[in-house]
């Protein structure tokens, strides 16, 4: 079911594909215990007698839906395989549409440039070394305003990196 945001890419793929991931491994970890620790603790947990399927009102008409079903795939099974062929051949044509961008591209003219320097650098060769960059910058024709920033914000929410 999370196909789709596996052929995610870009920022897409960067932003959604943990949540499918994580689902994903979810999902077979449930699997995996279903047929193993599952069936374990249910001889461990139910005692006494089980009620029969016939008792209750929604199995019986879930198998009153289901058996016709069933009998009739199995009664033409060429037919049952052709059918999931045709519908596997109509689902390669979506397949080639997707991987496009989800989020559209943000083009705002800007620049984050973040240098990182080593510990200890004083705040005097900081500054220079920030002004130097700016003017390198600031050649580039495109380029109309530059804004140079050094040192980090004492803020949990700067993505900045402790040694800007």
């Amino acid at each position: 079911s999370f196909i789709p945001i596996f052929t995610l890419q870009a920022q897409e793929g960067r932003l959604f594909s943990p949540l499918a991931f994580t689902k994903t491994y979810a999902m077979a970890a449930a699997a995996g215990l279903s047929i193993t620790l599952i069936p374990v603790l249910m001889g461990y947990w139910i005692r006494g007698k089980l009620p029969s399927e016939q008792r209750n009102p929604l199995n019986r008409f879930l198998i009153k839906i289901y058996r016709p079903m069933l009998d009739k795939v199995l009664e033409y099974p060429k037919s049952t395989l052709l059918a999931a062929l045709i519908v596997f051949i109509l689902s390669l044509f979506p397949l080639t549409r997707l991987g496009g961008e989800f989020l559209p591209n943000m083009d705002e003219g800007d620049l984050l440039y973040m240098p990182s320097a080593l510990p200890g650098l004083s705040a005097a060769k900081a500054s220079e070394l920030l002004q130097q960059t700016d003017r390198m910058i600031k050649t580039v024709p495109e380029v109309a305003t530059v804004f140079g920033k050094a040192g980090r914000a004492e803020s949990a929410t700067d993505p900045a990196p402790l040694e800007m």
